[in-house]
């Protein structure tokens, strides 16, 4: 049997390895690596199927598709796929008729109205019908014909530039063969050493071929000691080309495409070699995919700034004389801050007459053009330079020099690209004379204007230089002798040009004096990326779920009343971080009171409220944290469905959860996101962190009206500090406690009431398959043993905000005797462990009551230490 190794058989197919190892995971191929060997290899068969994998994708046959056709070898499953493509392609061909003929109305339109200009409309015409021409072609379809369709079918691409840094790596090419990389050993490696694998998107680990390998870089520390079998690189990082692709997609032909898309680009080129090799192999990053069945990667190409060329952009245009004013100029190009320089702190370059004189004017000869004077003053692009200046014509003679009598300045010490009035008064050709001259900034193309900048003669003149991100104005005795605008430099990110010197000059004999200079940063502000809303969401969006998704409870630690970690949680969203579950545990009262109702569903003092339909109970829990709260029963809902779920969706969005008390319909938990515009909503519910799905309408149906519902969080009206929160329920506790009614009893009455039932044979007539040991008992052994283990933090953190409330250390050893009791409950049988049997055992149940009981006394001691303290901090 023939074998092929992976990156032959990478090259001679055209895939990249990355593909071939997706077609692997998704069932499509197999291969095979022989002992002792880097790579895996192909048989016949599995190369056999690429061909047509790859035949079937020139299609544009989704992997899902293909997969099917595979798994299915029936004609029938073939059939069914090209029918569906045909019905997809039917209905592209049916959309770009229908946008051939709208482009068809408008061009005949614009030609009737005699609209001139649409250069660019026919052209996309022309391209639209060769499109369509292509597809209607009746001819034979070779693979050929096949690729150059998929081809010129594929989006367009439009990558985006990004700079990696430099960065030590560690790559999978063998210290001892450094033309062998061993990708499956290097992972083995890196996980086994548990060093830190490259995060997607972060630009910290890539795959890339050269040669007839394959290759995976990952970044490691500098202080990374390479102690392994592979070989440690620098990576020089520079700038990349990136553009995005799913892994099923042909990869190397969206790497041509990228390649291709820098063949008109104005700012970039591919960054090749000499040898017409690229600076660094492409590159291959995982990211993080919007579809999870699908890998996303990103192809990352090496680029250099392309050499400026003016040539690529238009032309600048000049603004006609008497069009627009000084004022108008300065006031679009404005100035951030100015310097006047000092003349007798001018720095001398190149030795040229310089001298200060009484007056405080500067004498200055250059003879050449290098002879120069540092302002010592930097600016960035855009910026603006003012001289005032004359020239002793007597001296010039016009017989030194190519532009006698002008006066230049530079910006940087290049000294090549000068800005000058005045410029050309050669002997020889006085047609190009008293010229305004300059280098366009960036792009260096020269601009000669003759006659534009003359001055007068044996007196000062104000030469105003604006070099603008608006305009490029030259303004000489406050006349503008040149103003133009869309100048190419003008369309680029300035921002990041770097800060040089204004350095003057001139050239020739003659005496310039100059009496003032001032040096002038412009403001400038990169072009808005945005219209006006452009990204605000202008419809809902039709999905979005909470960031912060976790456990509501945690019932290992005893957090066994739902509602207070639904509280817990929607303080959490809001930031109140110290608002916990033990907080929430002891305002309700759930860690500190014994309920008893024989054959309540629920447990909790919380659910006894709810059950008893008290809706103001949830409402003043949130009051005592100073905030403001709603609950809305679900027969309410109902009756105002699509307000109520429009609010519940407004909550979500803003990141606050929604709380739902369900028990027979609706979930109990809080809603956390939605989908499909609300038709589905997202909640998480006790100590489940996986959100669930339900239907809105199921969410809004309760067979228990009167008692379900949604609590929504309003305003913070006041806030009370955590002291003042805990301090007001150890003060509610005593009322608590002694709670009896005809509907529940609390506290000792509870444990009483409990017992005598217990005593009076209220099990006796119940069968075994009657018999629901948790509804019926076992949930108040519950509330029994989290009252005796859980209420401690909370008495814990009242004392230390509240030293006064002393006794509270008392009312703890308590509770911790209750801990203790629940013990010698459970040996008696009457704990977790109670049977119906036992309940029906007169003598006993008799012992469990009586130990039942000893909890009532216990309790009336916990009340009696209360009042008194709480009697003692208020006297």
């Amino acid at each position: 049997m023939d074998l092929i190794k992976i990156t032959d058989l990478s090259t001679q197919l055209g895939l990249s390895s990355r593909t071939l190892r997706y077609y692997e995971e998704a069932g499509l191929i197999t291969s095979i690596r022989p002992q002792f060997e880097a790579y895996r290899f192909y048989d016949e068969t599995a190369v056999e199927r690429l061909r047509q994998i790859m035949v079937l994708r020139k299609m544009q046959i989704p992997i899902k598709d293909i997969v099917r056709i595979y798994e299915n070898p029936e004609i029938a499953t073939l059939v069914d796929v090209f029918v569906g493509k045909i019905n997809e392609i039917d209905g592209e061909v049916t959309a770009l008729s229908e946008l051939k003929s709208i482009i068809t109305t408008f061009l005949k339109k614009m030609i009737e109205s005699g609209i001139k200009k649409i250069s660019a409309l026919p052209l996309l015409y022309e391209e639209m019908d060769k499109q369509l021409e292509l597809m209607e072609e009746q001819k034979a379809v070779t693979y050929e014909t096949l690729e150059a369709v998929s081809e010129k079918l594929s989006k367009p691409i439009e990558p985006a530039i990004i700079s990696l840094p430099a960065m030590r790596m560690l790559s999978s090419f063998l210290k001892d063969d450094p033309k062998t990389s061993d990708i499956d050993g290097f992972w083995y490696y890196v996980l086994s050493q548990d060093i830190k694998t490259g995060t997607p998107g972060l630009h910290e680990q890539f795959e890339y071929q050269t040669g007839n390998s394959e290759a995976v870089i990952l970044r490691v520390p500098d202080s990374f000691v390479n102690g392994s079998d592979y070989l440690a690189i620098s990576f020089d990082g520079g700038l990349y080309a990136v553009s995005n692709a799913y892994v099923d997609e042909d990869i190397g032909t969206r790497f041509r495409l990228l390649i291709r898309s820098f063949d008109d680009n104005k700012f970039y080129e591919i960054d090749y070699t000499p040898d017409g090799n690229l600076r660094h192999p492409a590159l291959l990053e995982n990211l993080i995919s919007p579809d999870e069945k699908r890998e996303l990667v990103s192809l990352l190409v090496p680029v250099k700034k392309r050499l400026a060329n003016p040539a690529l952009f238009d032309k600048p245009v000049e603004i006609p004389p008497g069009s627009i004013t000084v004022e108008e100029i300065e006031a679009r190009n404005p100035v951030l801050w100015e310097r006047v320089v000092p003349l007798d702190k001018l720095i001398p370059i190149n030795s040229p007459h310089y001298r200060v004189l009484e007056s405080g004017e500067v004498e200055y000869t250059g003879w050449i053009s290098t002879r120069v004077l540092s302002t010592d003053t930097t600016v960035k692009l855009p910026f603006r330079v003012d001289i005032e200046y004359r020239v002793d014509f007597d001296s010039m003679g016009y017989g030194y020099g190519d532009s006698e009598g002008s006066i230049i300045f530079y910006h940087g010490n290049e000294l090549s690209y000068p800005y000058g009035v005045n410029t050309g008064n050669h002997t020889t050709n006085m047609i190009t004379s008293e010229a305004i001259s300059f280098s366009q900034p960036v792009f260096h193309d020269r601009f000669n204007l003759p006659k534009r900048g003359k001055i007068k003669r044996d007196e000062y003149n104000a030469v105003t230089w604006i070099v603008g991100a608006k305009h490029f104005a030259v303004i000489i005795n406050g006349e503008i002798r040149y103003c133009g605008t869309k100048f190419p430099y003008m369309s680029l990110d300035i921002s990041s040009t770097a800060a040089k010197p204004i350095i003057i000059g001139s050239n020739g004999q003659g005496k310039k004096y100059i009496r003032k200079i001032k040096v002038s940063q412009l403001k400038y502000t990169p072009n808005a990326k945005l219209k006006k809303e452009e990204l605000t969401m202008i419809t809902k969006q039709s999905n979005n779920m909470i960031s912060n998704i976790h456990r509501l409870i945690t019932s290992e630690k005893g957090e066994n009343y739902w509602f207070n970690g639904c509280a817990k949680y929607v303080m959490e969203c809001l930031g109140e971080k110290e608002y916990d579950y033990s907080l929430f545990a002891g305002l309700t009262g759930d860690n500190f009171t014994q309920h008893y109702k024989f054959g309540f569903p629920g447990d909790g003092v919380n659910a006894c409220h709810q059950h008893n339909g008290d809706s103001k109970f949830f409402e003043n829990i949130f009051a005592k944290c100073g905030y403001s709260a709603t609950f809305v029963h679900s027969r309410e809902l109902c009756e105002n469905k699509e307000m109520y779920l429009q609010t519940l969706l407004a909550y979500i969005d803003k990141g606050v959860p929604v709380i739902t008390l369900g028990n027979d319909g609706p979930p109990f938990g809080v809603f956390i996101g939605y989908e499909e515009s609300g038709k589905t909503l997202l909640f998480i519910s006790g100590d489940n962190g996986e959100p669930q799905r339900i239907s809105s309408n199921k969410a809004l149906e309760s067979n228990k009206p009167d008692i379900d519902g949604w609590i929504f969080l309003g305003e913070k009206k006041e806030n009370i500090s955590l002291a003042k929160i805990y301090r007001s329920a150890i003060f509610s506790l005593p009322e608590l406690l002694t709670t009896n009614n005809d509907k529940y009893c609390f506290g000792a009455a509870a444990f009483r009431k409990w017992a005598d039932d217990i005593d009076n044979g209220i099990f006796d007539n119940i069968t075994p398959d009657k018999f629901d040991g948790w509804g019926m008992y076992q949930n108040f052994v519950c509330v029994l043993a989290t009252n005796g283990s859980c209420c401690h933090s909370f008495l814990d953190k009242a004392l230390a905000l509240n030293p006064d409330m002393s006794f509270l250390k008392d009312v703890d050893a308590l509770y911790n005797k209750i801990k203790d009791m629940w013990g010698e409950l459970e040996t008696l049988g009457g704990g977790f462990n109670v049977t119906l049997e036992v309940l029906q055992d007169k003598e006993k149940r008799a012992k469990i009551a009586n130990k039942i009981r000893e909890f009532a006394e216990v309790t009336d001691e916990i009340v009696k230490v209360l009042k008194d303290g709480l009697q003692k901090i208020k006297e």
